[in-house]
């Protein structure tokens, strides 16, 4: 009896030891799959973030050149009196409103092509 009950205690502490390593194996990979995961949304939090990034510069560069071309209309708007404005009328002033604003815009479609040649957007 005494001998039945010792190999019966080896069996459990033997089934303990199998359940404690398949346990260690089974924690060991959820735990490689939960960093797996953590990299993955990393990733893809990144690429979200590096967009917002993008979008930024556009919007940036789209507030230079609008400035810029506030600045120009805002010279032309004012009401000084001074020989340059007295040779023309309003053919003139559409002329340089129309003019300064296609080449905002022109300026804008270069800043943006050279950032993407660049690599700075996609």
């Amino acid at each position: 009896m005494r001998l039945h009950l010792y190999w019966v205690g080896l069996r459990l502490k033997f089934i303990m030891l199998i359940s404690m390593a398949l346990c260690c194996y089974v924690g060991i990979q959820l735990r490689e799959y939960v960093d797996d995961t953590e990299d993955y949304i990393n990733i893809m939090l990144d690429d979200k973030q590096n967009h917002l990034l993008q979008m930024g510069v556009m919007l940036t560069t789209a507030t230079l050149v609008i400035s810029a071309f506030i600045v120009v209309v805002g010279v032309f708007g004012m009401n000084i009196n001074i020989p340059l404005f007295n040779n023309g009328g309003p053919p003139q002033f559409f002329g340089v409103v129309f003019g300064s604003a296609a080449g905002c815009v022109l300026f804008y479609i270069l800043v943006i092509g050279w950032c993407k040649y660049k690599n700075l957007i996609e």
